[in-house]
């Protein structure tokens, strides 16, 4: 790619127009957050949903449209956005809004006197618009190339301001090794899921062109500034840095997402009762997302020959057609049996699993370093095992209390479960019920 020149060379390359990607509520209002750091006075002073901006944006369209002479007033202002349809919240929550603008002068008097009903719009608020919905497509990566393109206007001028071309190459290469940072640390500590979606934010074709183009135009045009042309090759290495962290996301999740298919879900015996007791068409269901190469339909010559003589015309026959089946309903008392019978085999795996080296388990480390929901699931199977007087477990749960700031699981007390025979079990839970005594 050769750089502009002034006498009519190749225009800088141009990134694809805008695409709006979706991303979640959540992380829109993540970069949203992010952004409003550098001007927030308080912390959680910000409005993180989408009716704040969704608010904005129709005010400005609204005194856009308005043709009142001498500019409209908040009633005329909230009629034009309900004449346009059903807004995104009441009439409330746009007056709010409405204050917050007049406090801080984007909604202005038209006239400066006391008791006058007519305002007018700061144009600030157009642009601060304009930028919000960006950053609900990227995060700053359609600034990034905005100033890309500008700097690499500046060089192709004829007068060529150099401390600008400078401090522009220097502020794309300090975003860009941010993103990049942003970028490891993810594909290192974050989920698939939370990995997919930062990825869809960076997805900005044409970033590599611009660079590549920005670097040659400086070379060309300030051939003995070695200062800025290392600058322009620093750009160049961090550029490369952040496309092998989008490479690594997408690996990742390639890879990861498609070797384990998000197996937290369930835990361990939960899969294994399905795959014993679950119906063929149920365990069939979950092959339906999978995506796999068709087998390839193979025939030679004399095969297909022979199936040449061995056709027959096929000739309609009408037939009566059978009598419909009609499959009686089971018994619902039943299917509760045999749901609980289910029940009991999984909670019996669970504790045979838990002890399989002896009759005597410790779960406080297994519980302390799990999430809440596994967790809770344990206790909560392992103690509908300690209540039935027929299972020949019993749960110790302890008086004391172990804090963890950092784990998930920020509390809990030590847990031990016990395999005892079923008749001893019976004999003590009877005796407790004797003395009027209630195990924990």
């Amino acid at each position: 790619m050769d750089a502009e020149k002034p006498d009519g060379g190749p225009d800088p390359p141009q990134g694809a127009s805008d695409r709006f990607v979706r991303l979640s509520p959540r992380q829109q209002a993540l970069n949203v957050r992010a952004f409003s750091a550098v001007a927030a006075k308080f912390r959680d002073a910000l409005l993180e949903g989408a009716e704040a901006l969704a608010v904005a944006r129709d005010i400005v369209g609204a005194f856009a449209d308005s043709k009142t002479s001498g500019g409209p007033t908040r009633s005329e202002v909230w009629t034009l956005i309900d004449e346009r349809g059903l807004p995104q919240y009441d009439q409330a929550f746009f007056d709010s809004r409405w204050a917050i603008f007049e406090h801080y002068g984007a909604i202005q008097p038209y006239i400066a006197k006391k008791h006058q009903q007519r305002y007018a719009l700061h144009p600030a608020v157009g642009p601060a618009v304009l930028v919000h919905e960006r950053l609900r497509r990227h995060r700053g990566i359609d600034e990034l190339a905005a100033l890309l393109d500008e700097t690499s206007t500046l060089i192709g001028q004829r007068i060529r301001d150099r401390a600008t071309v400078a401090a522009n190459l220097l502020s794309c290469r300090q975003m860009l090794t941010l993103y990049a940072m942003h970028l490891e640390r993810l594909v290192v500590n974050a989920s698939l899921k939370e990995l997919a979606e930062e990825q869809r934010e960076h997805n900005h074709p044409g970033l590599r062109e611009k660079v590549v183009y920005l670097n040659r135009a400086v070379s060309e045009h300030f051939p003995d500034d070695h200062a800025l042309d290392f600058q322009a090759v620093a750009l160049l290495n961090v550029e490369q840095r952040y496309e092998r962290a989008l490479d690594a996301a997408v690996q990742r999740i390639v890879e990861q997402g498609g070797r384990t298919l998000d197996f937290e879900v369930l835990s361990a015996e939960e899969y294994l009762e399905a795959a014993r007791h679950a119906s063929l068409a149920l365990l069939a269901q979950f092959g339906d997302s999978l995506v796999v190469d068709p087998p390839a339909a193979w025939i030679d010559a004399g095969s297909l020959m022979r199936a040449v003589e061995e056709f027959a015309p096929f000739s309609r026959v009408r037939r009566r057609p059978s009598m419909p089946q009609v499959t009686p309903e089971s018994d619902p008392l039943q299917r509760m049996s045999e749901a609980r019978t289910r029940e009991r085999s999984r909670q019996e795996h669970l504790a045979e699993r838990i002890l399989l080296e002896g009759d005597r388990a410790d779960l406080t480390g297994e519980l302390q370093h799990g999430r809440w929901r596994a967790a809770a699931r344990l206790l909560a199977d392992l103690i509908g095992l300690d209540a039935d007087p027929e299972a020949p477990y019993r749960l110790e749960i302890a008086i004391a209390l172990i804090v963890d700031r950092i784990g998930w699981v920020t509390y809990l007390h030590p847990v031990h479960l016990h395999r005892q025979e079923a008749e001893a079990t019976v004999r003590l839970r009877r005796r407790e019920r004797e003395e009027g005594y209630e195990a924990p």
